[in-house]
C-alpha cells in the first residue's frame, strides 16, 4: 500500500510534539524555566491515538471479515509494537536497577506486556500503548468477524458514552474500568471514521487543514484558559476528561485535512524519516531525557532546553534506523513472508 506522506509528517510533529513537551518538564526538574504556554504540546499522545485509528482501519479494512487474515494481522500489531518496547523497557529497567530505583513486578509487567493497569509503567510514556493494544485487539475481532467486531465498537463505544455521562454527573466508574472506558477510546475510532471518509469522498482542498488547524488551536487556548487538565498520567475520571473527544476531532479534521492536499504538496524526505522513527522517538526520549538532563543544566536556559529535546529527537532517528527498522524487516520476513 502506498506511504502516504502527510500521514507519515504527521506522525513524527505528533511525537515531536510530546517530546518538546518533555524537554520542557525535564528543564524545569533541573532548575530551568518552565513555560506553561508548551502545555498544549502534550496533546500530541492525543494526535497519536487518531493516527493510529486511521492507520489501522486504512491498512487492514479490506481484511475486516476475513478470519484468514486475523492472525497475520496480529503478527504485524506484535512485530510493530513489542520488539522495541522490550529493548527500551528492558535497558531503562537495568539502569533503574543500577541506580537503586527497583520496579515492581507490576510496573515491569504491564511495562513488557502492555495489559491494562493502573500501575505507573517504565517510562512512563508507556501509558499510552495500554490504549492502543486494547484497540488493536479489538480490531482483530473485527477481523476475525465483521458482526462481532462491529458489537464490540458500538457496545464499547455506548459504554465509553456512558462513562462520560457518569463523569459530568460526578459518579464515574473508576478503578479499571475507567482505563477501559477511557474517552482516549473515541480518538481510535474518530481516527476510523476519517480513513473511511477519506476513502469514500476525494477532496483537494487546503479548507479542511486550515479549518483542523484552527480548531486544534482553538481547544488549545481553551485548555489553558480554563485549566482543562487532568490531574495526572492515570486520571481517567476527572471532568478533563470529557474535554478528550473534542480535542480528538479537532485532530481528526486536522488529519482529513492532510489527506486532502497529499497530491498537492512534497513532503520533504526528512518529514518522512521523522514519521518512520516516530515509535522509537517516542518510547525512548524520556529514558534519554534523563540521561542527559544533567548536561543540559550546565548549558543554561534555551541551549539547554534545546540539547533535552535535540537529544531525545536524534536518539529516537538513531535508534529506528540501526535497530528498529532492521529487526522488523528481519522478524517480518521471518514470520511472514517466509510463512506465506
Amino acid at each position: 500500500m502506498t506511504k502516504l506522506k502527510t500521514v507519515e509528517m504527521a506522525r513524527g510533529l505528533a511525537a515531536c510534539s510530546v517530546v518538546a513537551f518533555h524537554a520542557n518538564a525535564s528543564a524545569a526538574f533541573i532548575g530551568l524555566a518552565n513555560s506553561p504556554m508548551v502545555s498544549p504540546l502534550q496533546y500530541g499522545v492525543d494526535f497519536f491515538f487518531v493516527l493510529s485509528g486511521f492507520i489501522i482501519f486504512h491498512v487492514h479494512r479490506d481484511e475486516i471479515g476475513n478470519a484468514g487474515s486475523a492472525l497475520p494481522y496480529l503478527i504485524k500489531r506484535i512485530i510493530r509494537l513489542y520488539p522495541l518496547l522490550w529493548l527500551v523497557v528492558g535497558g531503562w529497567i537495568i539502569l533503574r536497577i543500577g541506580a537503586g530505583k527497583v520496579p515492581t513486578i507490576g510496573e515491569i509487567g504491564t511495562s513488557l506486556l502492555l495489559y491494562p493497569s493502573l500501575e505507573f509503567p517504565v517510562p512512563l510514556v508507556v501509558w499510552t500503548l495500554r490504549h492502543e493494544i486494547l484497540f488493536y485487539l479489538a480490531f482483530f475481532l473485527a477481523i476475525f468477524s465483521r458482526k462481532a467486531g462491529v458489537a464490540l465498537f458500538s457496545i464499547w463505544t455506548l459504554a465509553v458514552l456512558f462513562q462520560m455521562a457518569m463523569i459530568a454527573w460526578g459518579n464515574p466508574l473508576k478503578g479499571m474500568p475507567s482505563l477501559v472506558l477511557s474517552s482516549y477510546v473515541l480518538d481510535f475510532i474518530l481516527g476510523a471514521i476519517v480513513a473511511y471518509a477519506a476513502n469514500r469522498w476525494r477532496v483537494r482542498s487546503w479548507w479542511p487543514l486550515l479549518i483542523g488547524i484552527g480548531m486544534v488551536g482553538t481547544v488549545s487556548w481553551a485548555s489553558l484558559e480554563f485549566g482543562w487538565n487532568r490531574l495526572d498520567t492515570l486520571d481517567y475520571t476527572s471532568e478533563a476528561n470529557l474535554f478528550v473527544p473534542l480535542l480528538g476531532l479537532s485532530f481528526a479534521v486536522t488529519l482529513f485535512g492532510l489527506l486532502c492536499i497529499e497530491d498537492m504538496v512534497e513532503v520533504p524526505q526528512w518529514a518522512v524519516l521523522m514519521g518512520g522513527a516516530s515509535y522509537a522517538i517516542y518510547l525512548v526520549h524520556t529514558p534519554v531525557n534523563s540521561v542527559i538532563q544533567h548536561f543540559a543544566a550546565k548549558l543554561g536556559e534555551g541551549l539547554g532546553h534545546l540539547f533535552i529535546f535535540c537529544g531525545g529527537i536524534m536518539a529516537g532517528i538513531i535508534l529506528h534506523v540501526l535497530i528498529e527498522r532492521r529487526l522488523t524487516r528481519f522478524l517480518r520476513f521471518r514470520l511472514l513472508e517466509r510463512r506465506g
